[in-house]
């Protein structure tokens, strides 16, 4: 197994603090992180696993009533409960003693200020599927460079990876469970074959400037509708969604939005093609994909303090990545072929002198996916 860069800081939270958020997608590692931190540590543990009816009706019936006498309370897919603030509430204050892990594969749905006080203090631990940096590290990097059409093609699922020989009925399985489990009764999805084709849409046109006009149209759905799914399967982790990066500059896009997906496997399994490298003709749309959402998620489980976009004008330039911190602009754009001589907008450098513009080709890459700057 992978070892993952987090598990030190769970352990960390745990030992100091009454209530930690664990998040991330299914089937990305929380558990088996978590149960190893426990292990370590010798903690006794009470689990109460909400994908079970049972478990989830004896939470939300009688919640006072429950009794904990081991030291680590662990409530998996704890999104599922209809009273989640109201245990929450019994941690906070004390009627529950132990320490309480909450593990969720989708925005939980508490108070917004509780969630935003618990990010704010760092208690929210976040666990998406492993890195470029914690692969690297564990296979060593020359491996890791070996294996990244691999990765292009298939995804960094840990079940995914052990079992390359299932890995597209491990995908689509994924995807079912997110899509028809996940998002249930209560957000509303009544068009599921609708939803499906919507994100195979998304998949042919990754890192593209979205219209949602379009997408609607030839997926069935109206634009609200469109918009409400691809911001419930962000909060799947199934979707990552860029604005365009604006400042009244001429000819910007300034309500768009680019998406990608949090892994390229998903990507891969929605449009049914796992071909090798050679035989592709979307090479620089999986190449984005990866890097971006590589990015995406080391900035996010490391906590800089970035915020992201994309940039393109009417007339067709673009930098297919912008991340501004508190006083810095780094753009990039992504070329798959190593020799090739890319261009970078001249618009964009006139309209922003300051900023450091890079291409991310496959001799550039290892820096953009580890850096904390």
């Amino acid at each position: 197994m992978i070892p993952r860069i987090q598990q030190d800081r769970l352990q960390e939270k745990l030992k100091a603090n009454k209530l930690i958020l664990l998040t991330g997608p299914k089937r990305a590692g929380k558990m088996s992180m978590l149960e190893g931190v426990i292990i370590a540590n010798n903690w006794s543990k009470t689990h109460f696993d909400c994908n079970q009816k049972k478990t989830r009706r004896e939470l939300e019936n009688s919640p006072e009533k429950i009794k904990i006498d081991s030291q680590i309370l662990v409530i998996e897919e704890a999104q599922y409960l209809s009273n989640l603030q109201e245990l929450l509430g019994y941690v906070l204050s004390g009627d529950i003693k132990a320490t309480t892990v909450v593990c969720c594969s989708f925005a939980p749905r508490v108070d917004e200020m509780l969630l935003e006080a618990l990010r704010l203090e760092g208690l929210e631990v976040l666990i998406f599927a492993p890195s470029f940096y914690e692969s690297a590290q564990h296979f060593g990097l020359p491996e890791e460079e070996k294996l990244l059409e691999e990765r292009l093609i298939y995804g960094n699922y840990p079940q995914v990876l052990n079992d390359l020989g299932h890995a597209e009925l491990t995908l689509r399985e994924l995807i079912q469970d997110v899509l028809f489990t996940n998002l249930g009764a209560s957000d509303r999805i009544n068009k599921q074959d609708k939803m499906m084709r919507m994100l195979q849409l998304l998949a042919f046109h990754v890192g593209d400037a979205v219209s949602y006009n379009e997408i609607a149209e030839k997926s069935g759905l109206d634009n609200e509708t469109v918009e409400r799914y691809v911001d419930l399967l962000v909060e799947a982790f199934i979707l990552i969604k860029l604005p365009s990066y604006y400042s009244n500059q001429r000819y910007e896009l300034k309500k768009s939005q680019a998406i990608y997906f949090v892994d390229n496997g998903i990507r891969n399994a929605l449009i049914s093609n796992f071909n090798p490298t050679f035989l592709r003709n979307d090479m620089n749309e999986l190449w984005k994909n990866y890097l971006i959402s590589e990015r995406v998620k080391w900035i996010r489980m490391n906590r800089l303090d970035k915020k992201l976009y994309f940039w393109k004008t009417h007339t067709k330039q673009r930098m297919d990545f912008l991340e501004v911190g508190e006083d810095s602009l780094r753009a990039y754009k992504t070329d798959w072929e190593k020799r090739k001589k890319v261009k970078l907008p001249k618009s964009f450098g006139e309209a922003y002198p300051k900023a450091k513009s890079s291409v991310l080709n496959r001799s550039t890459y290892w820096t953009f996916l580890t850096s904390k700057k």
